[in-house]
């Protein structure tokens, strides 16, 4: 977890601050646009405290472990293996083919070897349907 704290006496300042962290962080200067700045100072002012709570990344990298722990990721090779034994099985080749081929488009793989974690656990599900 990560805590910062900042103290500035004017909003002018937090904003700079915002601004010289976003670049450290990034690399990157902040891009401004003109209608941005008008709106800015208010906001800020009022959620001086609240960046400090928001700042951390923790909050978005906590779903993806509760994910894990519920259900193991698999392999690729177990993967691969398991999609090759339920097409094996399959009466109608052609048909499992498709519907598999169909199926990895729905959750956005290409095919099995390039599947993320999170894709090969929904190709896992769907060899479990299927067998």
């Amino acid at each position: 977890m990560i805590e910062l704290k900042i103290t500035v006496d004017k909003a002018v300042e937090l904003e700079q601050e915002v601004k010289d962290l976003y670049q450290s962080i990034v690399g990157a200067p902040v891009k401004e646009e003109t209608p941005a700045k008008k709106e800015a100072p208010e906001p800020v002012k009022e959620e001086a405290s609240e960046p400090v709570k928001e700042a951390p990344a923790p909050k978005e990298e906590e779903p993806a472990p509760t994910v894990e722990p519920e259900k193991e990721v698999p392999s690729l090779e177990a993967t691969r293996e398991a999609v090759k034994d339920v097409m094996a099985k399959a009466t109608d080749k052609t048909k499992a083919k498709g519907e598999f081929k169909a199926f990895l488009d729905s959750i956005g793989a290409e095919k099995v070897t390039s599947a993320t974690d999170e894709q090969r656990i929904q190709i896992m599900d769907w060899v479990a349907s299927r067998g």
